[in-house]
């Protein structure tokens, strides 16, 4: 999630009246009748920042109403009947011949590009991006205007669950978009399409064995196949767990990374890192951090409850096929001496936490 900027022309030429009126009240000479300039030096340093901002501002609403002017105009040139999406990019869609046009603008131009055999079914906005699946042809669009040129990536479900041994029967997909990512869900087909900035994942339920979330590069929560969770997302060492929109900082917190970690069962490609905040410290102390860093919270929950419900299911699944079979004194031997061994190489320090949980996971499920 970006930071709001919630500035404006209104709100730039008030502060710049307000340093005006402060520094002629601030106004003072000495006895000779010199102006005393420390004395309002500041308030007038302040009005020439609020004229600076003001200028600005006034460019930025100037080149928001070019773009809107130029996204009208390719509008009415192109036959859809819905549309999704703001003055920068925009997806028009035309039902009756199952295609799509994305349009990004500038302030100058606007560029088109058609996609055929694509009905919406869903569509959400990131951060950065617009994401749609067309339910009908089993497809995923992920569409961003780059510096007014159109930047696009189509995932074709059936051949990527085709790899995955997956074919896809009464495709009922839910969408959600948290952060930068956006999550494609089949409860029926049991699989899951992470469109990512730079790529679209495609993942069976089954092949998930934990999620994570990190704080500072300190793990925070956990959940895996068949285990407990472990942590809490709190916003401190007691802060209140994040689980709802009223949900507060309680204590100072100093965040300059936050990022989910999904864990993999596959050795080429064992992790799948989503990266929910880096830069500037986040200083909850301060009310724009905190809220800032609430609202980041909100999403790593979205994003955690997601993966939860998945390893809930995977989990339920697992339960129910050694319930209804007998398994042999050896095999089960077996399974308890290949558990031995890896605890043996954790307690010696061969083998981290993570990786022991990893090849766990690989002896009781797979």
């Amino acid at each position: 999630m970006k930071r709001q900027d919630t500035s404006g022309v209104g709100v730039s030429i008030a502060l710049t009246i307000i340093f005006a009126v402060m520094a002629v009240l601030t106004y003072q000479t000495d006895s000779e009748g010199n102006p005393l300039a420390w004395i309002w030096m500041i308030p007038g340093a302040m009005v020439i920042v609020g004229i600076i901002m003001t200028i600005i501002e006034a460019n930025k609403a100037s080149n928001e109403k070019a773009r809107k002017e130029q996204q009208q105009k390719a509008a009415q040139a192109i036959k859809h009947d819905s549309s999704f999406g703001t003055n920068d990019l925009k997806l028009y869609f035309d039902s009756s011949s199952s295609k799509v046009t994305i349009c990004a603008t500038t302030t100058s131009e606007s560029k088109q590009e058609e996609i055929k055999d694509f009905i919406r079914s869903r569509i959400v906005e990131t951060d950065s991006y617009i994401v749609a699946v067309d339910h009908l042809n089993h497809k995923i669009l992920k569409a961003k205007n780059d510096n007014g040129n159109i930047s696009k990536a189509i995932c074709n479900l059936d051949e990527e669950l085709k790899t995955l041994g997956i074919t896809v029967n009464n495709f009922s997909p839910a969408l959600k978009a948290y952060n930068d990512y956006a999550f494609v869900t089949d409860d029926d087909n049991e699989f899951i399409a992470i469109v990512k900035p730079e790529s679209i994942q495609v993942l069976r339920y089954s092949d998930i064995v934990s999620i994570s979330y990190e704080e500072n590069g300190n793990n925070v929560y956990n959940k895996s196949l068949g285990g407990a969770v472990v942590g809490g997302l709190l916003f401190g060492g007691v802060g209140a767990i994040v689980g709802g929109n009223t949900a507060k900082a309680t204590q100072n917190k100093e965040v300059s990374s936050m990022s989910i970690k999904i864990l993999l069962k596959s050795t080429s490609n064992p992790t799948t890192i989503l990266k929910i905040y880096e830069g500037e410290t986040l200083k909850t102390k301060g009310s724009i951090d905190r809220t800032h860093y609430e609202d980041l919270m909100k999403e790593v929950t979205g994003i955690k409850d997601i993966f939860s419900i998945i390893i809930d299911i995977t989990d339920k699944h697992s339960s129910q096929t050694v319930s209804s079979s007998t398994p042999l004194m050896s095999s089960t031997g077996s399974v308890a001496d290949e558990l031995a061994k890896l605890l043996k190489l954790k307690d010696a320090g061969i083998l981290s936490e993570e990786e022991f949980n990893s090849q766990k996971m690989r002896i009781l499920y797979l």
